[in-house]
């Protein structure tokens, strides 16, 4: 592991790995190091007022806006905000276990962004708690960013296993009581069964004023439908098999898939809140761009 970082976000290797605490701080360190640090310093900060340019200040927090009005330069000042609240949601249920020709499951892909979302943000000084869940709850971290507090979330992911139905409604419900201080939330599923009790939950969030951010991660099976011959497919949290010829079905699922794609996007968009799409063959360099860049946005 004392190799290159870059080797550790191919997900042919990642799915080799079991040690998150240690894939977190190679992929971010290493990660982290290629890229402009406005785009990450600073997770908690607020704008609080204007000053007039020195001779010497950092030109990108010059106000464009201000100097095409005024012809003046003025830079934007900001002061951090105490310890902003991070809550990591992660879907454990039957259907994340599915794993595709890549040789990583969806679960362990998506524990390891989950593992470096919490380093990144415990790295900036921020409070991050972590929760997992299929039809319940099944383990908590409560927000912090104490000594300590990145390995106890990687310890819990590491026990995690997928398995039993999903009920993002009830779970979200929960933990929209249970997350008193306002902060971001960051949701990663598959999404395979969103309904309108779900989506009321995520509005919960949005009313409590919670950024939301949602990682959904599709194995290429599921977005691309690329079997050729004769298949049993078994739905992993009812059990329930049907055998059919991919050809005949292939343009239908494709299209129904879609629209339900669509349709989660589309919801995202009007509650704003923060969709990402992600395929568990992708490098994981995807998923922490999505997530810096989300975050700058909203600076």
């Amino acid at each position: 592991m004392a190799n290159r970082p870059a080797q550790y976000i191919d997900p042919a290797v990642l799915a080799k790995v079991g040690n998150y605490a240690l894939l977190a701080r190679t992929i971010v360190e290493g990660f982290v190091a290629g890229l402009h640090r406005s785009l990450y310093h600073g997770f908690g900060s607020e704008f609080v007022q204007y000053r007039n340019y020195s001779e010497g200040d950092d030109l990108k927090y010059i106000d464009w806006k201000v100097f095409a009005r005024h012809d003046k330069y003025q830079m934007k000042v900001f002061q951090e905000e105490t310890n902003t609240n991070c809550y990591i949601v992660l879907d454990v249920s039957a259907s994340m276990e599915y794993t595709g020709t890549h040789g990583i499951s969806k679960l362990h892909y998506a524990k390891i962004i989950a593992a470096c979302i919490a380093y990144l943000v415990n790295r900036q000084g921020d409070n991050v708690g972590f929760y997992a869940y299929s039809d319940k709850v099944h383990t908590g971290v409560p927000p912090g960013h104490r000594s300590g507090q990145v390995q106890q979330i990687c310890t819990e992911l590491s026990r995690l296993e997928a398995g039993g139905g999903c009920d993002h409604a009830v779970v979200l419900n929960y933990l929209g009581e249970s997350f008193n201080r306002r902060g971001i939330v960051v949701m990663i599923s598959d999404f395979l069964d969103t309904d309108t009790d779900m989506l009321k939950g995520l509005r919960h969030f949005r009313f409590a004023h919670h950024d939301c951010i949602l990682f959904q991660v599709l194995d290429d099976d599921e977005l691309d439908f690329g079997f050729t011959s004769t298949m049993r497919f078994v739905d992993s949290e009812t059990g329930a098999e049907i055998i059919t010829s991919p050809g005949i079905v292939r343009r239908e699922y494709l299209e129904r898939f879609g629209r339900e794609l669509e349709d989660l996007q589309l919801f995202c968009s009007r509650s704003n809140i923060d969709y990402h799409q992600l395929r568990s063959s992708q490098p994981l360099a995807s998923s922490l761009t999505a997530y810096l860049n989300r975050r700058e946005k909203f600076r």
